[in-house]
């Protein structure tokens, strides 16, 4: 079983990189400016709560903490996040996705009768809206604003570049009556899939990786909290989540703060990959194409055991054919590249 360090003494110093967030004027994201501002870094933040957002910045700098007021469901809101920091500092190092909200009343209620449900308005899409659709926006943009600009840092080639997705326990594990934000955090998991392949063959230095907290205490999980705490189970504090955040920023070529706990989960890492990802390429690339799972503060990476694993869940023979055709996907580029502008 991968796990991630993301205290590793390995990782990068990040002092003066540029980063861009959404959602960061509370919970997750508030706790992330802080981590990064502690850092040293540059931080530009979006979120639509702006008394939250400028207590933040009240309690960290307003010389290297920008506030502005984003809808993360807006696309021309998130370029404009963009615009501003590479308009002001001439590059942008790192780029999260944090924004997110809870599940809208309204989807699949039990007991209705067809009238009601014929003249019923639709149901809310705002968690797709903004846990989803908002995160692609933000990815897409941030792809070409993260590999433009000065690819310097104190006089040195900057190679540490990266896109972090921010996902949820939701994105691999049945969270039933969670509707829409389960498919929304399925997307996000997608999304990484689609990408950690394509990204470094496209976007120089870039890496991407997704992060997917489980409980963590903030005003999301107020509902469900108590019972949570009563059943014994270690939550995360927002600050955990944070940190596994900064740990992936810090996390490029050369560092080591992948390890893998061979009492927990023997023999899973002597398996061979069945996938594209060559996950020990660690030196040349950093750590990329992860989903880190967080709980209680510890991190877990889900992906790399997954692919290793895939004979077990999936039998020999059908993993066989699934290999083959991905190859044959893979290396029929020309077909695929026509779906492309």
């Amino acid at each position: 079983m991968s796990r991630f360090d993301p205290e590793h003494a390995s990782l990068l110093d990040i002092r003066d990189s540029v980063v861009i967030l959404t959602g960061g004027g509370s919970g997750i994201g508030a706790a992330l400016v802080r981590k990064l501002y502690e850092q040293k870094c540059v931080v530009i933040f979006g979120d639509v709560d702006e008394k939250g957002s400028q207590a933040v910045v009240s309690e960290t700098s307003s010389q290297s903490v920008h506030f502005m007021k984003s809808d993360t469901c807006s696309y021309n809101d998130n370029l404009n996040l963009f615009k501003y920091a590479y308009e002001k500092y001439g590059r942008i190092d790192h780029a999260v996705a944090n924004a997110g909200v809870v599940e809208q009343k309204g989807w699949f209620v039990p007991n209705r009768t067809i009238d009601e449900i014929n003249n019923e308005k639709p149901p809310p899409l705002t968690t797709l809206d903004v846990n989803l659709i908002g995160l692609a926006y933000f990815a897409h943009i941030a792809c070409t604003y993260l590999t433009q600009g000065s690819q310097s840092l104190h006089g040195k080639p900057m190679q540490n570049k990266s896109l972090t997705l921010v996902g949820s326990l939701a994105s691999w594990k049945e969270t039933p009556p969670l509707f829409m934000y389960q498919a929304a955090k399925h997307g996000v998991l997608g999304l990484l899939r689609a990408l950690r392949l394509y990204i470094p063959e496209h976007f120089q230095n870039l890496r991407v990786n997704v992060v997917c907290p489980g409980m963590t205490d903030t005003r999301m999980v107020s509902l469900i909290r108590e019972e949570y705490l009563n059943n014994g189970l270690p939550p995360n504090q927002p600050e955990d989540v944070a940190k596994a955040i900064v740990g992936l920023c810090r996390a490029g070529p050369g560092t080591k703060a992948i390890w893998y706990d061979e009492l927990d989960a023997p023999g899973v890492k002597s398996r061979e990959s069945t996938g594209s990802m060559d996950w020990e390429d660690v030196k040349e690339r950093g750590v990329i194409g992860r989903a880190i799972f967080v709980q209680g503060g510890e991190c877990y990476d889900t992906e790399e055991g997954l692919d290793r694993t895939e004979t077990l869940w999936l039998g020999k023979d059908a993993s066989a054919i699934v290999q083959k055709a991905q190859k044959s996907r893979i290396t029929s580029t020309p077909m695929l590249r026509a779906l492309l502008p």
